[in-house]
């Protein structure tokens, strides 16, 4: 019986150590601490060897000692493992380093029991008991037991507390592993009077060790995961559904029924995955990804993205199929926003260009027997309607326009607004309808016209010939046409033609030319004179030819209007303003010190060009006059930002400029805006001069204006012209000063001097 009993404590401890080793390997803070649990407990049981079966007096009482004293330190790992275990730490929080000051305390006085016998002492040893006799009077002794059996209590009542805390799931772990120590405390408590060296107690902490890790690492935590694992299948966001090796349904979550909604009928999946594997036949992979988007739930569009897996064992057998539902909706409909954004103007909701450009090329492409317009639309100075009336009212507009290039959608249409206010739309040539198209257009500049600003849009329609042209060009060959009605305020549509393209490709070399032009000095100025009816000289306007080294002269219509669509008049209105500046000086110098010089300011200028510090620095450069640099300023430039170029206006005038309002009568004046001009001089422009000419009305309107501006302080000039005949009737309205062929065209410096210069 003696070595049947010393073999189960060493097979048992060597058990212990196995589990040592076991929960060593798992690296992580429980696996330390069942690690030392066990480790502690396995060297109790080779010490409660040496003292059941190791003779001698002092060696069997060291060996009780230890015994004792290791029974410290493995409450004590019980305790941290309890922590690590059921998460409870503030229930031990203080304890710790109380216990550990205790135990190493108790270890020491229990060692040093082997020669003092304070606590206990060895009465006898035989075959088959030994009296261990304990000091009774002993306060080490009291101590001991006190905090053995409080520490185990307090172990068992957390366990307790954590049952009663925590989910169903964990109730099991916790109290298998409480019902373990109270089984062990229960013996420990009934055999401590027993001499018998066949003590059940060391037996039975050793069984507890074992299935503390038992209990830890491989029953209940395996019940614990496949339980988990199966209530987060269950609420997860993802639909997951299994099939046996034969096609059994044998497994599905709520959001597979969400999604199909079979009232739990197994058969109808059955069915759905055994027409499914027919389908796909030999294209049937062990690991496939799908999307699908034809599902609803709860009555709201969903996307899924499913992942198909077939699942085989360690010898290559089928174990199951099963579908991995995951709702990709959120993702979607953000991709198919950013999409969206990327081809979609986000002001009109059109596409933008680069998605125009692809679409367009598809769909020529794709109906072949069908012949298509490409058209383009722009508004003239679109820029100033924001200046004028602000952005809120430059998108009013342009989402107008936009209604009006998509009023005619269909499967065969595309709009899009390629940039700012340029819109283009492509459609079959027998659905364009120009009068409908001209009535809209209309119908839109009389919505958006004012006193201070009439609205144009015009449009160029080209025919696509070439399929395979690039649709940037056919861009380029509609704007071309629209371009040639830029300034026809009575045309809205234009169509192109090959000599539009030869117009444009002239329009490009000239501008290629433009800046070397300058640096060479190829444009000249040139003088138109402004006289009394006697044909005396006060001054001129100045003018620009460009003498070109091939072509000759060319006149400003050559190349003007090019110039202030291309962004450049402000390089030649600064070298001209600089010439008649020049001009002036020389005059100065040469005792003509009385004429002046009159130089125009287009509307881009103000944008682009300091005008303040740029005539300012001219006369101070020069040294000449203020008063003898005219600047004459179109209505229209005023109107574009009229606060702000008024302003400018008056500190000119406060040097002494003279301002001249050019083309008055050209656009859409207004006798009211004469109140809010305080300009030095006005240009009736020669349009309104041949309008009223044979006009009853028309030369009482003009002759009214005449005497208005005589009235307000303002000189008046009429331009163009041409015969005795309106010279005779302006004269006997009251102007006093004119300027136009009758008298003499633009000419060159040089020979306006010497006729006019006495």
């Amino acid at each position: 019986m003696r070595i049947v009993y010393g073999l189960g404590v060493l097979l048992e401890a060597i058990q212990i150590a196995h589990c040592a080793i076991c929960s060593f390997k798992k690296h992580d803070r429980l696996g330390k601490s069942v690690c030392i649990y066990e480790t502690l407990t396995f060297a109790c049981a080779i010490v409660f060897f040496v003292f059941t079966f190791v003779p001698g007096h002092t060696v069997t009482v060291l060996a009780k000692g230890l015994t004792m004293a290791l029974f410290d330190w493995m409450l004590i790992a019980l305790m941290f493992y309890t922590q690590y275990y059921t998460g409870a730490v503030k229930t031990f929080k203080g304890v710790q380093a109380a216990s550990m000051i205790f135990a190493v305390l108790d270890t020491y006085m229990l060692i040093e029991n082997t020669w003092t016998n304070k606590i206990f002492d060895i009465e006898s040893i035989k075959a088959e008991n030994i009296k261990v006799v304990f000091n009774n009077d002993s306060l080490w002794y009291r101590l001991h037991f006190i905090f053995t059996y409080a520490f185990v209590i307090l172990i068992i009542f957390t366990y307790l507390y954590m049952i009663i805390k925590s989910s169903r799931m964990y109730r099991e772990a916790y109290g298998a592993i409480a019902v373990v120590i109270f089984i062990g405390f229960s013996f420990d408590i009934a055999t401590i009077g027993s001499d018998s060296i066949y003590d059940l107690t060391m037996i039975i902490y050793g069984a507890i060790a074992i299935i503390i890790y038992y209990l830890t690492y491989r029953y209940v935590p395996n019940e614990l995961i496949e339980n988990m694992l199966s209530l987060v299948v269950r609420d997860m966001n993802n639909g997951i559904i299994c099939y046996d090796r034969k096609g059994r349904c044998i497994y599905y979550n709520d959001l597979m029924e969400a999604i199909y909604r079979h009232g739990g009928n197994m058969s109808v999946y059955e069915s759905k995955y055994s027409q499914w594997i027919e389908k796909l036949g030999d294209d049937r992979r062990d690991s496939m990804t799908f999307q699908t988007t034809d599902i609803e739930i709860n009555g709201e569009k969903h996307y899924f993205e499913i992942a198909y897996k077939r699942i085989y064992d360690e010898s290559n057998r089928v174990i199951c199929d099963y579908f991995v539902y995951n709702d990709r909706t959120q993702m979607y409909e953000s991709w198919e926003q950013e999409k969206y954004k990327a081809s979609h103007d986000s002001l009109t909701g059109l596409l933008n260009r680069d998605q125009f450009y692809e679409d367009v090329h598809d769909m020529v492409n794709k109906y072949h027997d069908t012949t298509f317009y490409l058209i383009c639309s722009n508004i003239k100075d679109f820029k100033f309607i924001n200046e004028i009336f602000g952005m809120e009212k430059g998108n009013q507009v342009l989402i107008k326009q936009a209604k009006l290039m998509a009023s005619n959608p269909s499967e065969r249409t595309i709009c899009a607004r390629l940039m700012n206010d340029r819109f283009a739309l492509c459609l079959p040539r027998e659905e364009f309808d120009e009068k409908r198209v001209a009535d809209s257009v209309k119908e839109l500049q009389c919505e958006f016209t004012g006193n201070s600003f009439h609205l144009h849009m015009y449009m160029g329609v080209y025919e696509i010939r070439d399929r395979d042209e690039a649709v940037s060009i056919m861009v380029d060959k509609a704007n071309i046409a629209a371009d040639t009605i830029k300034n026809n305020y009575d045309c809205c549509v234009a169509y192109y033609d090959e000599h539009l393209l030869e117009i444009s490709i002239e329009q490009r070399r000239l501008l290629g030319e433009f800046e070397p032009a300058l640096q060479n000095d190829e444009f000249v100025m040139y003088l138109q004179p402004q006289v009394k009816r006697d044909g005396a000289a006060k001054g001129a306007e100045a003018l620009v030819r460009w003498v070109h080294p091939s072509r000759g002269i060319l006149t400003p219509y050559a190349f003007i209007d090019i110039l202030e669509n291309a962004g450049l008049i402000y390089k030649l209105d600064l070298y001209i303003w600089e010439k008649a500046a020049q001009k002036l000086a020389e005059w100065k110098e040469k005792g003509y010190g009385s004429y002046h010089i009159s130089v125009n300011i287009s509307t881009k200028d103000f944008y682009i060009i300091d005008i303040y510090e740029t005539f300012t620095g001219l006369i101070n450069k020069y040294g000449i006059a203020a008063s003898n640099l005219h600047l004459e300023i179109t209505e229209t430039t005023l109107m574009t930002d009229f606060e702000k170029n008024m302003n400018i206006i008056h500190k000119l005038q406060g040097v002494g400029f003279r301002v001249e309002i050019d083309d008055f009568g050209s656009g859409y004046s207004s006798l009211n805006m004469l109140k809010d001009i305080s300009a030095d001089v006005l240009k009736i422009d020669m349009g309104f001069l041949r309008k009223s000419e044979n006009e009853v009305k028309g030369q009482d309107i003009l002759e009214s204006i005449i005497t208005l501006a005589g009235k307000i302080g303002m000189d008046v000039i009429t331009e163009g012209v041409e015969t005795k005949k309106q010279l005779d009737m302006l004269t006997m309205m009251g102007c006093h000063e004119f300027q136009g062929y009758y008298f003499s065209k633009p000419v060159p410096v040089s020979e306006f001097e010497e006729k006019y210069l006495v």
